[in-house]
């Protein structure tokens, strides 16, 4: 991969350069940005104050920031804080896209069309409707009663540009005309002779099992290998191993969703698709995208095996949407516009939705 290298002099203008926010949060998702970066830059000085990690590089025609954040903080807060410390090294970041992975809200087995459930490895997107800008938060705690079980706040709409980028790129992936499957295999051969990058990968359909929704995980269980296969949801085969993407509603929470029950309810009763950590906390202060592959179906059954692949479908999926974002739109727009970037109150960040 090329190098660009940059004396100090330039470091302001360089900086300035960098007009896409890109965080992810885990070290597989950081990984797979990293492969699939076109060009990767020189590291830049920072603000004293951004305790974030960065890899700096360009894809198609934008110069992106990849932001992974140096303090193991998880959840809204820590995406929270690593958005505003971005915002403080890279002045001229105009929109942000949080890509990794979490899990997914599967839908009865359709009896005809495969392609219409999700299965792991698939992506969601987030996508504003009525009365929705594509994200909602809830809280854990207000699971122990029925009652409660309410969005606790809706979010604003992503950028108008890139919401104008999705829908044509759905275009695209309707004629398979895309990028998105190309950049998958592309990173998939170039890991399989890199025995540390084995597991991003496709694992293999016979490693995708749902479960029925009252059958738990036996305690203890690092995995389901003795979980009953007999308790695994009949699901249409898929012809090819190539991922899904849905377009819906995203929850975002304050902690992991491992029940079954809820998911299910949350799903019925708000059409949800999807369940991760850390959009909640930034989604009104850093006009982003949410972009996640589905690496569990949000029950007890978890484990970490597909996490790798289903970060890079995720990360396809963005590369895909950059090339459809044209570069000068990027430039054209102001923090000042509709969808502005204001600073975050670091005394409130990550509370100022939360009950």
């Amino acid at each position: 991969m090329k190098q660009k290298r940059y004396s100090f002099s330039f470091q302001l203008d360089v900086q300035s350069s960098y007009t896409v926010g890109w965080i992810a949060v885990l070290r597989c998702e950081l990984v797979v940005a990293r492969l699939l970066l076109d060009e990767e830059h020189q590291a830049l000085d920072q603000d004293e104050s951004d305790d974030n990690n960065y890899v700096l590089g360009r894809m198609g025609t934008h110069n992106v920031a990849i932001a992974f954040p140096g303090a193991r903080i998880y959840g809204t807060y820590g995406a929270g804080r690593a958005a505003t410390n971005m915002l403080r090294t890279f002045l001229n970041i105009k929109f942000g896209l949080l890509v990794g992975v979490g899990g997914g809200v599967p839908k009865p087995p359709n009896a005809e069309d495969a392609y219409q459930d999700i299965r792991l490895g698939d992506v969601v997107v987030s996508q504003p409707n009525e009365g929705h800008g594509g994200v909602l938060e809830f809280a854990m705690g207000n699971l122990n009663n029925d009652e409660n079980i309410k969005p606790m706040s809706h979010f604003d709409k992503p950028p108008a540009h890139i919401l104008k980028a999705v829908k044509l790129l759905r275009s695209d992936h309707d004629f398979e005309v895309g990028q998105m499957v190309t950049c998958i295999e592309e990173v998939s051969e170039r890991v399989s002779n890199m025995p540390v990058l084995k597991d991003y990968q496709f694992p293999g359909r016979e490693h995708d099992q749902l479960f029925k929704a009252n059958y738990p995980h036996g305690p203890g269980e690092e995995d389901c290998s003795s979980c009953d296969p007999a308790q695994t949801e009949r699901r249409l085969d898929r012809d090819l191993h190539a991922p899904v993407v849905h377009y819906g509603l995203i929850a975002s929470g304050d902690a992991v969703m491992r029940s079954a029950f809820y998911r299910d309810w949350l799903r019925d009763a708000w059409d949800v698709c999807f369940f991760e950590m850390e959009a909640a906390g930034l989604m009104n202060s850093f006009p982003c995208l949410v972009i996640r592959g589905i690496c569990d179906y949000s029950d007890h059954h978890k484990n970490t095996m597909w996490q790798p692949y289903a970060s890079l479908t995720a990360a396809a999926y963005a590369k895909d949407l950059l090339r459809i974002v044209r570069g000068k739109e990027t430039e054209d727009i102001s923090r000042s516009d509709d969808t502005s970037l204001p600073g975050f109150n670091m005394d409130t960040l990550g509370e100022k939705n939360r009950l």
